[in-house]
């Protein structure tokens, strides 16, 4: 498997992991629905189209958006034996793409 679809897959299954913790299977399938029916982003494509998924999950919800997109990168960086470094100007995208950079 090539390192891009790697990341990817890792990626998505660490969004799908912490989304079914954090609200349950239940309402973790409720935000896919929703950025699926919203936004035509399907759960695989996810990792491909980011941006389109922040935007998604902010507007379901809200600010405790921020909070997710934390818990993710974390277990992310986590998955990929890394520590995730807080740096002024980053967004959730820039850590990702700096760490599939890395990987």
């Amino acid at each position: 498997m090539k390192g891009k679809d790697r990341f990817n897959e890792l990626l998505l299954k660490v969004i799908d992991e912490e989304l079914k913790q954090m609200f349950g299977e239940a309402a973790a399938l409720i935000i896919y629905a929703h950025l699926e029916d919203n936004y035509s982003l399907e759960r695989t494509e996810i990792p491909e189209k980011l941006d389109v998924f922040i935007m998604g999950l902010e507007e379901f919800l809200s600010s405790g958006a921020q909070v997710i997109q934390k818990i993710i990168l974390k277990k992310v960086y986590l998955t990929f034996g890394c520590k995730c470094e807080t740096k002024q100007g980053y967004g959730f995208i820039d850590y990702l793409t700096e760490l599939k950079k890395n990987t």
